[in-house]
């Protein structure tokens, strides 16, 4: 039940990093963080060695993050470079404070993996949907684009609990060699539907639409239960409007290259924002604006010299989340833990609204 969700969501927040019980059936001596753990297994404890300084004492929530991806399997462009080290990364994330990671979906199959993965590890949670840019596997699918979808309903029901977004969907006009507009905006409407029909929240892409995106959800603002613009870099106007629809802006360091992005992250009202990696990918440039305010270092390597337990050089993971915490923090000029709760908060409220009404008060328009 919903109610029994909220109980053991609530425990997966306590922050001793070994206590938790893991939610798949296994042995009550396995670690929260590893579903399965062999004699030469990784702790979190070991995981927790790769920060070159301690992390803070916050909580924090991923609110994307590419858990399908090969390169947390060690392949770089289809080469494989080193060992898997899924978990580690994982524990790694926990160790920063990062208490939930959302692994955000593209097509069918990266929805089936992101579910089996939610299903397996305590923290982890899934989204259902396919990627702009890649909607033309509705046009290709088997038995027909209404077979797809249906597969994706089926998918969003069976996941229960585990899946709390449909996502990601909406419109790319940057790559529209991938897929064309006209197949875009058809079943970017058809997954609004499959949204209303499931009752769920939307992790939301919108990139260079002149104005489409917001137009589509303005007229089908009624239908949509909640969402988040996932990896916003627009300008502040429409970062505005959108907050005025009354979503979510999610930032990660994709939109802090450059001064103007740090300018319209700064604006992104405080009850309005959320955290986001986008691992493996959108890490802060090194001699980027934003890197100056990082205060928490990872040891790293290059992916040829890799160390198992040691995160890979230009590879995001899901700890990094801290990171853009306290560029966020920085630029607002606002206290780490400030930020860091009201961006928890913000999370809660539109994935988890079931125990957001046990546990958080609504944000108001009056916030920071």
């Amino acid at each position: 039940s919903r109610r029994l969700s909220c109980v053991l969501l609530a425990l997966i927040n306590l922050r001793t990093a070994s206590t938790l019980v893991p939610l798949s059936p296994s042995p009550p001596t396995h670690s929260l963080l590893q579903p399965s753990v062999s004699a030469s297994a990784p702790t979190p404890q070991r995981a927790a060695s790769s920060m070159s300084s301690s992390a803070p004492d916050v909580r924090l929530i991923d609110c994307c993050v590419n858990l399908a991806d090969d390169m947390f399997q060690g392949r770089y462009n289809d080469k494989q470079k080193h060992d898997p080290d899924f978990d580690l990364v994982l524990e790694r994330a926990t160790a920063a404070g990062v208490q939930r990671m959302i692994g955000v979906s593209g097509s069918l199959s990266d929805s089936q993996h992101s579910i089996k993965v939610a299903k397996e590890w305590p923290n982890v949670f899934a989204t259902v949907g396919v990627h702009p840019t890649r909607c033309t596997e509705f046009e290709e699918a088997e038995g027909g684009g209404d077979e797809h979808l249906g597969r994706l309903l089926a998918l969003a029901k069976e996941g229960g609990d585990r899946v709390v977004a449909i996502g990601e969907i909406g419109l790319d006009y940057d790559r529209t060699q991938f897929c064309d507009k006209d197949v875009q905006m058809k079943w970017f409407l058809r997954q609004l539907e499959l949204a209303k029909d499931v009752k769920l929240p939307i992790i939301f892409h919108n990139r260079n639409t002149g104005g489409d995106f917001e137009r589509v959800v303005r007229e089908h603002r009624e239908d949509i239960s909640g969402g988040v613009v996932h990896s916003f870099t627009g300008d502040v106007s429409e970062m505005q409007a959108l907050c005025d629809l009354g979503l979510y802006i999610g930032i990660n360091g994709c939109a802090l290259k450059t001064e103007e992005g740090l300018e319209m992250a700064r604006q992104v009202p405080l009850n309005r924002l959320v955290l986001e990696t986008d691992a493996p990918w959108c890490g802060l440039r090194p001699s980027g604006p934003a890197t100056k305010h990082v205060k928490t270092k990872f040891a790293e390597v290059k992916r040829d010299k890799f160390v198992h337990g040691t995160m890979v050089k230009d590879r995001q993971e899901p700890a990094h989340t801290l990171h853009i915490a306290e560029v966020l923090a920085a630029v607002k000029g606002v206290e780490l833990s400030e930020l860091a709760e009201a961006t928890y908060a913000n999370t809660i409220n539109v994935l988890f609204p079931a125990e957001a009404a046990y546990t958080f008060p609504a944000p108001s328009r009056g916030a920071r």
